[in-house]
């Protein structure tokens, strides 16, 4: 990430209409979710006592970027592109996904288990 950041200028946390420009509802998102390079989702707790997020996993527009996002606490997959789903973010877990066989999403997965996180 920081050598894309470097070489094409490109912020680490990006909106997520930048790698999904051809999504209507993506470019919609204001705050409620980012993107960690092009291979992590974060949504944010941003309501105090908040346990749960609206997750909004966007539609890539053609075969090749067609991905699912796992949930990194509870390793639930969400397949459908374009699709809206609430999603448990309690204190201490929040709402984060990786692209499912995404070389950085299983690096983080490895490291979290590695420290005993996961």
């Amino acid at each position: 990430m920081l050598q894309e950041a470097s070489e094409k200028g490109l912020p680490i946390c990006r909106h997520v209409f930048l790698h999904y420009p051809n999504d209507r509802i993506a470019g919609k998102l204001t705050y409620q979710q980012f993107l960690v390079g092009t291979e992590i989702l974060v949504v944010p707790v941003l309501d105090k006592g908040q346990k749960k997020v609206k997750a909004y996993f966007p539609k890539a527009g053609n075969s090749s970027s067609c991905c699912s996002w796992q949930h990194i606490w509870s390793g639930e997959r969400y397949r459908e592109e374009g699709y809206e789903a609430w999603v448990d973010a309690p204190m201490g877990f929040p709402a984060v996904f990786v692209r499912a066989g995404s070389s950085v999403g299983d690096e983080l997965l490895s490291n979290l288990r590695s420290f005993g996180i996961l």
